[in-house]
Formats: C-alpha cells, sequence, structure tokens
C-alpha cells in the first residue's frame, strides 16, 4: 500500500428504478406500509424489484459476457465497459417514496478510460436520455441517473483501519485453516488447503452485505491506502473472472486441479513464493488476507466463474 497527498476524486453514479406506469396495487401498497413504518420484508413489490436489480446486474459467464447495466454505460461511453462491483440499495427519491437503486463506482469500471469518464457531469445527461426509452420498455414512469463525487484525502486513521482489515480477515482464514493457528512454517499441501479456506470464506462475504468484515472492506476499498492494493486485487480477478468454465469442469473430471488455488495469489506473492517456498508467519497472513479479498472480488465479479472454480478445486 500507498499513500498519497493530492486529493484523488471518486464518483459514484446511481441509477433509481422509478415507479410502474400500470398495475400499481403492490407498489402503492409497499409505500404505503413504508410511509406507516410497516415491515416489507418479502412484499411483492420488494420482491420485484430485487429481480429487476438482478436482470440488470446478473452475468452468465465470464467478464466477455457483459450484464445489462453494463451495457446500457458502455454503449453511452462508446467502450466495452465491465464493472467490476455494483451496489444495491433502497434509496429516499425527491417524491418522497422509496426505490430500488444500483450504484457504481468510478473505481470499479474497466477500461480506466470509462472511469475517468464518470467525473464528467455530461455523462449523467447521456444516461438519462438513454434511460428514458428503457423505462418505457420496462413499463416505468421513469429511471434516474445522478452522480456523486468526493474528494478522497490520505487520512491518518486509514492506514491503521486497512491494517486492522488485513488482520481480521487473516485470523479467521488461518482459524478456520487445518493448522489453525500455530505459527510454524506452512508447507504445500498445508498452504494450498489454507487458500481454500480464505477462498470459501471470500465467496461467502461476497453474499453477506451486513457483515462486519464486508461494510468495512467495502468502506475502505477505493480509500487511500486501500485502493492501490484494491486496484491489483480486481485485475486478479479480471484475469479468473475470464477462465473458460468448461474447461474448468473438465479439469475437475480429470482430476487435474492441483495448483488452481495460487491463481488467487497474483503474481508479485506467486513470485515470492517461487523464490522462496518458506512461508512465515507474516506473510502467512498476507496470503490469506489477499486470497480471500480476491475470491470476494471474483465472487462479485463474475459469480459463475468463481463457482465454477470453486467446485473444481474442492473436487
Amino acid at each position: 500500500m500507498s499513500s498519497t497527498n493530492q486529493p484523488y476524486r471518486l464518483t459514484d453514479l446511481t441509477v433509481v428504478l422509478g415507479p410502474p406506469q400500470a398495475h400499481r396495487d403492490a407498489f402503492v401498497d409497499f409505500q404505503a406500509r413504508v410511509a406507516r413504518g410497516d415491515s416489507v420484508a418479502d412484499h411483492l413489490w420488494e420482491a420485484h424489484e430485487y429481480a429487476a436489480l438482478a436482470a440488470l446486474t446478473t452475468r452468465d459467464g465470464t467478464i466477455s459476457t457483459h450484464t445489462l447495466l453494463e451495457t446500457m454505460i458502455g454503449g453511452v461511453l462508446q467502450v466495452g465497459a465491465i464493472t467490476a462491483d455494483v451496489e444495491r440499495s433502497w434509496v429516499w427519491h425527491e417524491d418522497g417514496q422509496l426505490y430500488a437503486a444500483l450504484t457504481v463506482s468510478s473505481e470499479d469500471v474497466r477500461p480506466r478510460a470509462g472511469g475517468v469518464a464518470f467525473h464528467d457531469p455530461s455523462l449523467v445527461t447521456a444516461l438519462n436520455m438513454v434511460s428514458d426509452t428503457i423505462a418505457t420498455l420496462d413499463g416505468r414512469a421513469w429511471m434516474r441517473w445522478s452522480s456523486h463525487t468526493v474528494a478522497d484525502n490520505a487520512e491518518p486513521t486509514m492506514l491503521s483501519r486497512c491494517a486492522a482489515l488485513v488482520g481480521t480477515m487473516a485470523e479467521l482464514v488461518i482459524t478456520d485453516s487445518p493448522a489453525g493457528l500455530e505459527q510454524d512454517d506452512n508447507t504445500d499441501v498445508e498452504l494450498e488447503a489454507e487458500l481454500l479456506v480464505a477462498i470459501r470464506h471470500g465467496r461467502a462475504h461476497a453474499n453477506m452485505p451486513l457483515a462486519e468484515i464486508t461494510r468495512e472492506l467495502r468502506a475502505v476499498r477505493h480509500r487511500d491506502p486501500m485502493r492501490y492494493e484494491w486496484t491489483r486485487i480486481v485485475m486478479d480477478a479480471f484475469y479468473l473472472g475470464a477462465l473458460d468454465v468448461q474447461q474448468l469442469r473438465e479439469r475437475a473430471a480429470a482430476g487435474a486441479t492441483s495448483g488452481l488455488a495460487y491463481l488467487y495469489l497474483g503474481k508479485e506473492r506467486s513470485d515470492q513464493l517461487k523464490t522462496n517456498p518458506v512461508v512465515t508467519p507474516r506473510f502467512r497472513g498476507e496470503i490469506a488476507a489477499k486470497t480471500f479479498m480476491t475470491a470476494y472480488a471474483l465472487e462479485r465479479l463474475a459469480p459463475v466463474v468463481s463457482g465454477a472454480l470453486y467446485e473444481a478445486m474442492s473436487a
């Protein structure tokens, strides 16, 4: 990790899914319950909107298959945009009602030029023009994009906060690994088993938005100093996300899956292991946290590939 004294812009683009033009009974009842403070868990409109969010963000295969959201953003940017992550939420709109929304960070868009374009206010205008048509096709009165930019200045407390998070992830993995918390050097076999534990926990936390580790990771991953490490992690996830799912399944069927877990380490740490296979306690914790985060990022980016890889390694 490294830091800089220069302010760094972080821009979030949020699209809010508006109300239906017809068959409004479920929507009206949902809003009435929200206004009264009643529970809306398992409400028909909630389920409808979660399905709509999934339709916009689900990736059916490798990163060569684009989501509808990526197609929308990429069409406006005129690039083959890929979003490494998307935030789902419920937001209050200016009309006083609660709507489902998706938020994409400039840091999560590839190519990087696409992320830089997020800072241009004209992008929101262009996206809203496209969304008018999509809203009509989806039977909605409207879909609205907005942007929010902040300057990320280096904060002294962030270094210790990020270090604490890495330590928490490492402890979770190592405690649950076959070797446990023993500080002895690990053999290659023990290390691979520990990597699988890290991958399992990383994938699980990608689908546990309320978990403490998940909330903290999402809060700091784009901030200085974690941003520099997270950029490398996302690039490793992109490499893994491009792997052929069918070939992975064939390797699993043939029993040729040894070493797949090491792909989660990234080139730098893999090279370090090749140079010196002895894993110190400190390096062990670093590997555990890195593998956890890469598995998390891959699950968010390409869950189909993530699942196929894990099944192959666990066969």
